[in-house]
């Protein structure tokens, strides 16, 4: 399991090596929705998949299968039973985006 730290920002790119490929992960305060939004590109920094609604405890690559992203997944961890992760909460740890890589994720493990 790896943490992924967000920035105290409303748009944010960060480099990450998630399986041992290279991707930038574009983390994103929607203010109208209400919601944050999470980017996903290669290391060539093209997108792969775009507009990821992050929902607490809730795989976010699962439906992204049939493009190239991580073979592991991404969940922000909420560790109440919020519905819904606030402005605050990614960049403050009170969620915390993580990585499994694809040998936990197939397990379960968190």
């Amino acid at each position: 399991m790896m943490i992924i730290p967000i920035p105290d920002a409303n748009d944010s790119l960060t480099e990450v090596e998630l399986g041992g490929v290279t991707f930038f992960l574009r983390a994103s305060w929607n203010s109208e929705a209400g919601l944050w939004t999470l980017s996903i590109e290669n290391a060539g920094n093209e997108v792969i998949v775009a507009g990821i609604a992050v929902v607490p405890d809730t795989p976010l690559l699962a439906r992204f299968r049939h493009l190239a992203v991580p073979a592991g997944e991404l969940v922000a961890l909420a560790a109440d039973a919020r519905d819904v992760v606030t402005r605050g909460a990614l960049p403050g740890a009170e969620v915390t985006l993580i990585y499994l890589d694809a040998a936990e994720a197939a397990h379960g493990t968190i």
